[in-house]
């Protein structure tokens, strides 16, 4: 995993316009057979520019089955497949891939709609390492060269469809699956290591049940991380010193770590120590945070926690340093408020317990109660607390929390692009294992036009002048009502015709019974008021 360059000020394509870059493929014929490292060496300052204008190029439009062509793509907006050409028979090329037509069942209907034919025109687009489109682009992106909307693009967008849908996400199932044989091998070695005694050599650890338990999850933990170990490696000789990057580090520490507890258990050294647990608890975090690395790639568990948390942190770093830089101050305002009583208040005995003291109070944890009890100086100290609980833990952590919900939503409102990224970088790191006879010279693309299919417009169904074709249902009814009312029909469309009218009726009747009522207390209550003026 790679770290992503400050990019906050590009503009962000979202997911949502991803209709419009394809509407802006034009019809015609392929440009000159071109790779992208020739782009890239005769064009360097405008290979984005060409992918965008002449990276994918429209072949034609023509109709198929609606069930054959939403059944195969699914969620997704586009349906690939590689080609030994970038021009030819392309109608009957697609109806190969797609299959046959579908007979009609009982359970609805099907239709034919329009479908559009492109094709990505840099050769070899789907190749992997620098011979391919991801790679450089990846590499160009990391280095702060260009916004990671350049994913986006209809020519990388068909690139990254591909590798997906044939290999990758298969590939990186199976790499689920090996990551949780390590999460719960290794889970299932330190809940049993608890009560380990440390005493045993490995040849008595093994004569117990619980050792034999142990020693085996320390093996499986390892098989689980082999297929990580190996990518990880083949990263590392595809991309050299760039390979260096924060989040790559941290992979190679849990490595590090795990290959540590296992020799550290196995060779009993320094068993009895504590550092075998700590190892262990911080192996256990670090596999935690790795589940991120598969969950922002799948749309049902999109949220990808360490990159947000990456974004988040970016945008707030000098907001914690100012709030971390006061609660220094008040730490040592309580630390020197308090030096005669210290053994009163161990709290704040020294400038580390003070900070750590301030830190819990700024999470809600404050108790002033004890500023002035056995204090030198308690008016000074219950101040200082106010003022403290006041300006922080009210003000500026609440600041805090807008400024974080300001930036999640900035995140968020790009997931879909982030997704395009995220699958970029794990389909690079995945297929370095690949052999490069599996890739087709072009890429062939079939997209549905959403613009084109029968669908309803809830937006314009409950409005007064509806925009889908023919008069809108609201107008139509009563059309049809003010006919059936002139031939004397009985049709109640609408609270109108015979029926609206006896509703109306009833209604009149019932005013003309309440006024009635009326006129009848108030005759009443005349003679009531006559004999009283009388008195």
């Amino acid at each position: 995993m790679a770290d992503e360059p400050n990019d906050s000020n590009s503009p962000l394509l979202g997911h949502a316009q991803e209709d419009e870059l394809w509407d802006q493929v034009e019809e015609a014929p392929p440009v000159e057979e071109i790779t992208i490292q020739q782009l890239i060496s005769e064009r360097p300052e405008g290979v984005l520019e060409f992918l965008q204008d002449k990276g994918v190029r429209k072949l034609g439009e023509f109709v198929m089955q609606d069930r054959v062509v939403l059944g195969k793509l699914g969620d997704d907006s586009i349906a690939t497949m590689g080609a030994t050409k970038p021009v030819g028979d392309f109608e009957a090329a697609w109806r190969r891939e797609m299959g046959a037509p579908k007979k009609d069942d009982k359970t609805g209907w099907t239709t034919c709609i329009p479908v559009l034919a492109y094709v990505v025109t840099i050769k070899d687009a789907a190749k992997p390492d620098k011979e391919g489109l991801l790679q450089p682009l990846l590499r160009r992106w990391q280095a702060g060269g260009c916004s990671y909307a350049a994913f986006s693009l209809p020519a990388v967008q068909a690139v990254i469809d591909w590798k997906w849908s044939r290999f990758c996400r298969k590939l990186l199932l199976w790499e689920l699956a090996f990551f949780f044989l390590w999460l719960a091998a290794f889970s299932i070695f330190t809940i049993a290591f608890q009560d380990e005694d440390t005493s045993l050599s490995l040849r008595e650890l093994l004569a117990t049940s619980r050792g034999r338990l142990t020693v085996a999850m320390d093996f499986l933990a390892l098989l689980g991380m082999a297929p990580f170990l190996l990518i990880e490696a083949a990263t590392i000789a595809a991309y050299g010193w760039g390979w260096v990057q924060v989040w790559n580090i941290l992979d190679t520490c849990t490595y590090v770590n795990q290959i540590a507890i296992v020799v550290m258990h196995l060779g009993r050294l320094n068993i009895s120590s504590n550092w075998l647990s700590i190892a262990a608890a911080v192996q256990i975090i670090l596999l935690l945070f790795r589940v991120q690395y598969f969950s922002r790639v799948f749309r049902p568990t999109r949220f990808a926690f360490v990159d947000s948390l990456k974004e988040v942190l970016h945008d707030v770093k000098y907001y914690l340093l100012f709030l971390v830089i006061i609660m220094f101050g008040f730490a040592a305002a309580f630390h020197i408020l308090f030096r005669e009583d210290q053994k009163k208040h161990d709290e704040f005995s020294t400038i580390g317990k003070s900070f750590i003291t301030m830190v819990n109070w700024a999470a809600g944890n404050a108790d002033i109660n004890t500023m002035y009890k056995h204090s030198h100086n308690p008016v000074a100290a219950s101040a200082l607390a106010v003022v403290f609980v006041f300006v922080l833990a009210v003000v500026l952590m609440n600041l805090l929390i807008g400024i974080l919900t300001n930036s999640l939503q900035r995140v968020t409102d790009n997931e879909g692009l982030r997704m395009l990224l995220s699958k970029a970088q794990v389909i690079d790191e995945i297929e370095s294992t690949i052999p490069a006879w599996l890739y087709p010279p072009y890429l062939h693309v079939l997209r549905v036009d959403p613009d084109k299919l029968d669908s309803v417009k809830l937006d314009n169904l409950w409005s007064k002048e509806g925009e889908d074709e023919g008069p809108p249902i609201l107008q139509e009814n009563r059309s049809a009502d003010s006919g059936h009312r002139e031939q004397g029909g009985s049709t109640q469309l609408n609270g109108s015709g015979e029926g609206g009218s006896s509703r109306e009726d009833a209604l009149e009747q019932k005013l003309d019974a309440v006024m009635k009522e009326l006129q009848e207390l108030k005759s009443l209550l005349r003679p009531a008021g006559a004999l009283h003026s009388e008195q």
